[in-house]
């Protein structure tokens, strides 16, 4: 009899979905109702392997799983991501509780979006972390961590690319210890110290050209491809970067100044502390552009990026 059953809400959660389904491991799959342009996606690839799928919506979530927990009976529920907090008296139901795949150290990077803020930080190392829920968000114990590194010029989308790939050893390792093939995992309890990060908000993604040009490179790495980029101006137009790259020089320039704008060097823009970056990738409403071909078309030395100013909150 299978041993799961899974709840997904994003396609970060696929690969491993796949994997257990084709191992036989997985008793039936549900899905939030909202977002539907992803979860329509994932119900259908699940469904096309066979699995029967329901869709679970927050007013009455604690019913809802509960009615479909019950036919199923797994020795466990496999959470790939959901947006909503699971009731207390509803993660005591499986005899193995409701296991969640969180796709980020814990209990440093809790949140619904830890990928942005391990590339804003400059982490060196992601990780697929398997942890038993509780009713806090990303609380409970850890039964596997699963590192994941982060290169110098990883972005949001090829570290989420690697991160799925690697879920997929852990679900292989959960489901041997479920099956007797391996040892049982062993609970641990999170260390103190963790903390919550919340979804970067439009605020978080802005350029401030007065950091130094490693803190932006940081920043553009960890906006791209989800916010596609993070958002400065170009002649009070908005601009995004997707690409840069910090350049070993000094300049004497107030910072978002164009200090280069050659066919052979591109965009080079001064930074905080007199640092240099190179815009390599960019995108305006017109389309996406190198630095070389915006300067072709009549960008120059002495021009002077700006800085979105999101509007305060109440």
């Amino acid at each position: 009899m299978p041993e799961l059953a899974v709840i997904i809400s994003s396609t970060l959660g696929w690969p491993l979905l796949h994997d257990l389904a084709t191992q036989g491991a997985v008793a039936g799959v549900a899905v939030p109702a909202a977002p539907p342009a992803e979860t329509d996606e994932l119900a259908a690839q699940a469904a096309a392997l066979g699995l029967p799928v329901v869709r679970l919506s927050r007013p009455g979530l604690a019913a809802a799983l509960e009615a479909w927990m019950t036919p199923l009976a797994p020795q466990a529920v496999l959470v790939l991501t959901f947006p909503w907090r699971v009731p207390a008296r509803v993660l005591a139901l499986p005899p193995l509780g409701f296991l969640n795949v969180h796709f980020a150290p814990l209990p440093g990077y809790r949140g619904p979006e830890p990928l942005f803020w391990l590339l804003r930080n400059g982490e060196t190392s992601g990780a697929v972390t398997l942890h038993r829920m509780e009713a806090d968000f990303d609380t409970g114990p850890v039964l596997l961590t699963e590192p994941v590194p982060l290169g110098p010029t990883d972005t949001h989308g090829l570290h989420r690319g690697q991160l799925a790939g690697r879920a997929v050893a852990v679900g292989r390792r959960l489901l041997a210890a479920l099956r007797g093939a391996a040892p049982p995992l062993q609970p641990q309890p999170q260390a103190a110290g963790g903390r919550y990060w919340p979804r970067a908000t439009l605020a978080d993604v802005c350029v401030r050209w007065d950091e130094p040009a490693e803190a932006i490179h940081r920043l553009v790495r960890a906006s791209n491809p989800w916010n596609r980029g993070a958002l400065a101006t170009l002649r009070g137009q908005p601009l995004r970067l997707l690409g840069v790259t910090p350049v070993p020089a000094t300049v004497q320039a107030p910072p978002g100044t164009v200090v280069r704008a050659t066919a052979a060097e591109g965009l080079l823009v001064a930074c905080g502390a007199g640092q240099v970056l190179r815009l390599d990738i960019l995108a305006l409403d017109e389309g996406y552009f190198t630095g070389a071909q915006l300067v072709a078309l009549g960008v120059q030395a002495g021009e002077v990026l700006g800085q979105l100013d999101p509007p305060a909150t109440a």
